[in-house]
């Protein structure tokens, strides 16, 4: 059995959970997906899945499980090694009226993890990795850029629009029971058998979105594409409000 991880010739002698189990609350660890995966790409990533986490818990709203996840999972964190992870995502954090906080998130970090996760429902979908033709970018509907121009708020919400409803018949690229959606949930639009591009569109805590863009390259041999870990997106900061 093979890695569930783009690109990866190395066999898949342990479990990977999508999304890691460290997202749900201790008592709902049955309630998870689990895909074959090197020792490598298990633990590469390790470091993100919490840092990501504690983002996206401090993004949700309180009325969900992600309190509940933060403190069980992030806070006990926040202590050790002098406040380190602490003082890493209270980095450059401005105040803004009304005593919210706008936090800036390391997206190089965003892009690891969620590839990784869309690598692995892929997977999960087809029992085989992600072709090499095909790229992935991540579209964050829950950050805010200042800098950003107005057309790249306008497409944030019309691919949340357009994705909102359950894919058309021969867009049915494949389900994943997600066992939990008050944690994770996903939807996948895409011809099945890798006939087009692939769009997935996760949830988490009900209300942070994220939408994967697996691109389809056409008329490109396998043997020339080149394979990064994180397929070339370079880490760059945004503002998320919170």
């Amino acid at each position: 059995m093979s890695c569930y991880y783009q690109g990866c010739a190395q066999g898949g002698t342990t479990k990977e959970h999508i999304p890691p189990k460290s997202f749900f609350p201790r008592d709902q660890r049955n309630q998870l997906l689990t895909v074959p995966s090197c020792g490598l790409h298990n633990n590469a990533k390790s470091s993100d899945d919490t840092y990501v986490l504690a983002q996206i818990c401090m993004n949700a709203s309180p009325s969900n499980k992600s309190r509940e996840v933060f403190m069980e999972r992030v806070g006990p964190q926040l202590g050790y090694n002098g406040e380190a992870f602490r003082k890493t995502l209270a980095a450059d954090a401005v105040a803004l009226p009304g005593g919210a906080v706008c936090y800036k998130v390391d997206t190089g970090r965003f892009d690891r993890f969620f590839t990784a996760l869309t690598y692995g429902i892929i997977y999960k979908v087809c029992g085989k990795a992600l072709p090499a033709e095909y790229s992935t970018w991540h579209v964050y509907h829950n950050f805010q850029d200042d800098a950003a121009p107005a057309e790249e708020t306008i497409l944030k919400q019309m691919l949340s629009d357009f994705y909102s409803s359950e894919p058309m018949t021969i867009m049915d690229f494949g389900r994943v029971n997600a066992l939990n959606s008050a944690v994770y949930s996903v939807k996948i639009f895409g011809v099945p058998d890798f006939g087009s591009s692939i769009t997935i569109v996760h949830e988490l805590f009900g209300v942070f979105r994220v939408t994967s863009m697996l691109t389809r390259r056409m008329g490109l041999p396998h043997d020339d594409l080149a394979f990064s870990a994180n397929n070339g997106v370079q880490p760059t900061a945004e503002k998320r409000g919170g």
